[in-house]
Order: C-alpha cells, then structure tokens, then sequence
C-alpha cells in the first residue's frame, strides 16, 4: 500500500476528530474563455465527475470552509464568493461511492463510517477570472478540469441540480449589481463585458441599451487607455472598488 493509500485512508478514518460529520460545503466556481461561462469539475475515481466540496471542520466557520475550498482548488484568494442554497435531500449520501473507493484501494472498511452517513451542503458560487487559477484536485480526485456550464459530464449525487441552482442565482443577482465582471481581468472593455453577458443569459443582448446599462451602476471607471484597431479602439475600464 502506498503513502497516498494511506493517508487517505487514515483521514477517512480519523475525519470524524477533525469535521462535522453531517455538514459540507460545494462551490460552484464559474470561469469565463472564449465566450463560454465555464465550471470548474472534479474527476472521481469511478470516471465521474462533482463539484469542489468538502467537510466543515469542526473549528471553522462555514464562510471560512467555503473559502478555503475554493482556493486550495485555484490557488486564489482575492475572490467573490456567496452562499446561495442549502441542499439536503433524505439520501444525501456518498455511500456507495466510499464503499467503491475502498474496493478500488484493497482495503477493508468498517460498518456505518462516519463519512458514508446522509450529510448537508451549503452551496456557493465563485467567480473568478480564469487566466489567474491554477486548477488543482483534491486528494480523492484524478483531475480537475473546466468545462462549459451547459455541456456538463456526469456528475455524482445532486450536482448537477447545485450547478443549475447556481446559475439561476448568478442571473438574479446579476439583475441588481454587474458582478460579471469578477470573470474578466481586472482592466477590461465594454465590448468584453458584453460579451460575458451574453454567455451568461446564452441570448444576444442590444450592445447600446447594454453599455448605458452599465454606466447607470456608476461603479466602472474610464481609463485613458484604448486597446483594439485605431479607427475603432474601445476605452478600458476597471471596477472602482479595485483602485
């Protein structure tokens, strides 16, 4: 058995010391590239696929699990991450799938693991400009990889439906504040914002009514700087909050 057998096995075994058994957190983290809203995905070792998450340590504050989630899958900190839903089904469980992880390790497993009992998610969105994360699984995962929001694969339990719920409340916060511009870089182009927009409400959005939309918010600040061909250079902007 190998160091990494091990270790997992014995945080299996030992997690009910370190976290709350019955409550977890999921992250939603959306990423933008090639006018496409994506989702950040775990690769489980049966050849699915699920939502970073992970248990609430038993000294930790839920907001703090949440956070520390989603930067031990990115590698960033500065980030816009909120809570959206609790989700808590009666057979909210990994049962089957703990039991398979054991199988797959060769290893024996004790009746009614804590880890295989019926838990709760409290589920957040991020969202992250892209080009900045560098993607890293966990130590259950294969991989992890994006993937566009709407093109998911197979995912475990009831992730899929986190993800949906997500986006449903992405767009409805997005109705009071611009936070779209959290997937772009920090210094960007109407045109660009523009285009993020569209990819979240997957429909073609008047690019006037748009822009004069954006400006009635008074959080966007005109640089002097223009990027593009010289007889049509759009001005850059940033978000105020970040000067």
């Amino acid at each position: 058995m190998n160091k990494k057998t091990e270790d997992i096995l014995e945080l299996i075994k030992s997690g009910e010391h370190i976290f709350l058994p019955n409550v977890s957190v999921d992250s939603v983290i959306f990423g933008y590239d090639n006018q496409e809203l994506q989702v950040l995905l775990l690769e489980a070792s049966n050849g699915n696929w699920m939502l970073p998450g992970g248990y609430v340590r038993k000294e930790e504050d839920l907001d703090a699990a949440a956070l520390r989630n989603v930067v031990e899958r990115i590698g960033v900190k500065d980030i816009f991450l909120k809570q959206f839903h609790t989700f808590g089904q009666r057979k909210r469980s990994f049962h089957k799938e703990i039991e398979q992880l054991f199988e797959d390790l060769g290893a024996s497993i004790a009746q009614d693991l804590w880890i295989q009992k019926r838990f709760i998610s409290v589920a957040y969105y991020t969202l992250v400009n892209k080009t900045i994360t560098q993607p890293n699984p966990n130590f259950f995962a294969k991989s992890c990889r994006w993937h566009n929001a709407r093109q998911l694969p197979k995912l475990l339990l009831d992730h899929e439906n986190i993800v949906t719920t997500a986006l449903d409340s992405f767009r409805a916060d997005l109705a009071s504040y611009p936070l779209a511009y959290h997937l772009l870089p920090q210094k960007f182009t109407m045109p660009e914002l523009h285009a993020v927009f569209q990819s979240i409400y997957q429909k073609r959005l008047d690019r006037s009514r748009f822009q004069k939309k954006m400006f009635e918010y008074d959080v966007f600040e005109r640089l002097e700087s223009r990027v593009g061909v010289a007889h049509r250079r759009p001005y850059l902007y940033r978000h105020k909050q970040t000067i």
